[in-house]
């Protein structure tokens, strides 16, 4: 296994590099100068460009990917345009918002999602079933934001249940326990919206792979050697079809992080994909780049895991 894990690693590598150079060349060859702003407005044109070329602006796009790559493995991702800040200081307030939205659809999603796959597929052609399925067809036909929208309609406006927007109360300086409580009151909503977009895909998964297993001639032959419906179900067919489940658990949580754009937008959630479409519309060229690198490293991480994983969930799989 820890050979596999280090061969594994050793693939990411120039895969890391190939994404990274394909993010640093689009993003630098976008027209205009993401410097504008910085500067002030008095200055002529001489001293603009005298600032530019001190910075390293008009240098070739190989130099400057290998001085922001030499610098970002040593911890500098650059300085934000819009914020004035340091990229890393930027993201590092926003990375903890948009990490408790993933973790806590992930898990709901797959506590959800899986025992009612499971259980579709058992009772296939039941009203049970044909319930789910809808429900399943649903959250993967309507659009993340239009349910978004009516979610914030019925629950935040017209009922009041909740916030409208936001992370916390406004003005409200709770600690402690009461603090946690309202943090939890705010993120109700967008939880709930990337819970039923993410459980959708993954209930009709698990059930397709269920259908599928229990199909298997082993399943056959552990139900002919006269052993429970539950032990042939959870312990035979729902270990091997968790296989191919694992995988879209898995990288699921890295797209969590890119796919949460539209959402966080709508209520006003200050996460990665409020502050990556932020950055994008600002021109923040520094900070777009850093996110993406983010991004990037969770879902090669996420793809790593999942082939570990598999391991973990098939004892018959074994790495060389």
């Amino acid at each position: 296994m820890f050979q596999y894990v280090v061969k594994r690693l050793l693939i990411l590598i120039p895969v890391f590099f190939g994404i990274t150079i394909i993010i640093f060349t689009l993003i630098h060859i976008m027209p205009g100068d993401p410097y504008s702003t910085m500067m002030d407005p008095g200055l002529s044109a001489a001293d603009k460009e005298q600032m530019l070329e001190a910075i390293g602006y008009y240098d070739p796009l190989p130099v400057q990917y290998v001085r922001w790559l030499s610098r970002a493995f040593a911890g500098d991702l650059g300085y934000s345009t819009h914020y004035l800040q340091p990229v890393t200081t930027v993201i590092g307030e926003k990375l903890g918002n948009t990490l408790l939205l993933s973790v806590s659809v992930l898990i709901l999603s797959v506590l959800l999602a899986v025992p009612l796959g499971v259980i579709s597929a058992v009772r296939q052609y039941s009203a049970l079933d044909y319930f789910a399925t809808i429900l399943a067809f649903i959250g993967i036909s309507i659009p993340s934001f239009f349910l978004a929208l009516g979610v914030l309609k019925i629950f935040a406006f017209d009922l009041g249940w909740f916030p409208i927007s936001g992370l916390r109360t406004i003005g409200a300086n709770y600690t402690g326990l009461r603090a946690l409580l309202d943090l939890a009151h705010h993120a109700v909503l967008p939880i709930l919206v990337l819970t039923v977009i993410q459980m959708a895909s993954l209930m009709r998964y698990t059930r397709s792979s269920m259908l599928e297993a229990i199909q298997m001639d082993y399943t056959r032959t552990a139900r002919a050697k006269g052993l429970s419906e539950h032990t042939v179900i959870y312990k035979h067919a729902l270990r091997n079809s968790m296989i191919s489940v694992t995988t879209l658990i898995t990288i699921s949580l890295g797209n969590l992080l890119s796919g949460a754009v539209l959402t966080e937008t709508v209520f006003g959630w200050p996460g990665m994909g409020t502050l990556m479409y932020q950055a994008i519309g600002n021109r923040d060229y520094s900070l777009v780049t850093a996110c993406a690198l983010l991004l990037t490293v969770f879902i090669l991480l996420s793809n790593l895991l999942a082939d570990i994983l598999y391991a973990v969930v098939d004892p018959r799989i074994r790495y060389q």
